[in-house]
């Protein structure tokens, strides 16, 4: 075994939560894996969330379901580690010496940078993509100062008590689970970039259309009141308001998630002119910058209530989220319309 590993991994456009930031670190090191990337993650979803809401991309991953591009990635438990591996950093320098990066979930009290270290429990996500024999240290990125997604590195022995000392509450939560990545270079060249695809998404979250019903085969039962697409500018809006009254919580992220998916639209629509796949009018394109730039002033917005505890910014933003939504369905129908004469052309 070399004495010393480093994976490559690169800064996706979506860090919003662990679940994507992860395995989009591995995916955007790979020109073959940015053709699934970007014909995804354009579908929203709002969801009830101990007592507040829950935005999130409503794309799969590899930890429940099949991403082409890691197709042979591995899923193990707690015990099944232990079991075979006494020493949990021995079984992360095998993996990553045979090309596996680490997706595991750790008690963040042992890990420095955290927001947690040294403070109190907390059990999250970590992602290890390299070891260095020599320092004892683990190269690895997860939500560190300020819960931004970042890099640092973790002493075996305290990447050895992390994993240890995190408890599940059964055997099947989340945490009890670690995942191990790795490019499949035979499915990776196999997955071409959609643009039909990318649009029929596009016209789902225009229209706010139930997104589950495209993967029923995947599906649990939904006890859980759920918002689609543009019904969640609605959805945040009432949030909003609830939280003046003192009916609610108002978590900063959701507002987070909507100007990333602004944000990541703009690189999409550009990856795919760069691509020659598709390009959109001028109009077009600079109207989801524009939408992009709204959504920015948005999060920062919440971010200034919240040191602030004005209520005024909360009224602002909740009469910008509503122009928000009718500015984004104006772009959003003109680049269908201009897909749907494109098309007619071409006939």
């Amino acid at each position: 075994m070399a004495a010393r590993k480093i994976l490559p991994i690169a800064e996706p456009d979506i860090t919003s939560y662990a679940h994507f930031a992860f395995f989009l670190s591995v995916l955007y090191t790979d020109t073959d894996a940015l053709r699934w990337v970007y014909s995804n993650f354009i579908p929203l979803s709002m969801k009830d969330f101990s007592g507040s809401k829950w935005v999130d991309y409503y794309t799969q991953t590899p930890y429940d379901h099949l991403v082409p591009s890691l197709i042979g990635s591995v899923h193990l438990t707690r015990k099944m580690i232990l079991r075979q591996s006494p020493s949990f950093a021995d079984f992360v320098r095998n993996s990553i010496e045979d090309g596996y990066y680490v997706s595991t979930n750790v008690d963040e009290f042992y890990i420095p940078g955290t927001a947690a270290y040294q403070n109190r429990s907390n059990l999250h996500g970590l992602f290890i993509h390299g070891y260095d024999d020599e320092s004892r240290k683990f190269h690895v990125t997860g939500f560190l100062a300020n819960q931004r997604y970042g890099g640092t590195v973790v002493d075996y022995e305290a990447m050895e008590q992390a994993f240890r000392e995190l408890e599940p509450e059964d055997d099947y939560h989340f945490t009890v689970y670690t995942h191990l990545f790795k490019l499949n270079p035979k499915h990776k060249p196999n997955y071409d970039f959609k643009v039909p695809w990318v649009m029929e998404q596009l016209e789902d979250y225009w229209l706010a259309k139930p997104s589950d019903r495209r993967m029923q085969a995947f599906e649990e039962r939904q006890t859980a009141t759920c918002l689609w697409g543009m019904d969640i500018y609605d959805g945040l809006i009432l949030q909003i308001e609830r939280h003046i009254d003192k009916e609610a919580i108002l978590d900063h992220r959701p507002f987070h998630v909507l100007w990333e998916h602004k944000r990541m639209m703009n690189r999409r629509l550009a990856y795919m002119e760069q691509k020659g796949f598709y390009v959109c009018s001028p109009e077009a394109a600079e109207g989801f910058r524009n939408v992009e730039k709204s959504a920015l002033v948005n999060r920062n917005l919440i971010l200034k209530y919240w040191m602030s505890s004005d209520n005024r910014n909360l009224e602002q933003l909740a009469e910008r989220l509503g122009r928000l939504k009718s500015e984004e369905s104006l772009v959003i129908e003109r680049l269908l319309n201009e897909y749907e004469d494109s098309l007619r052309a071409g006939d």
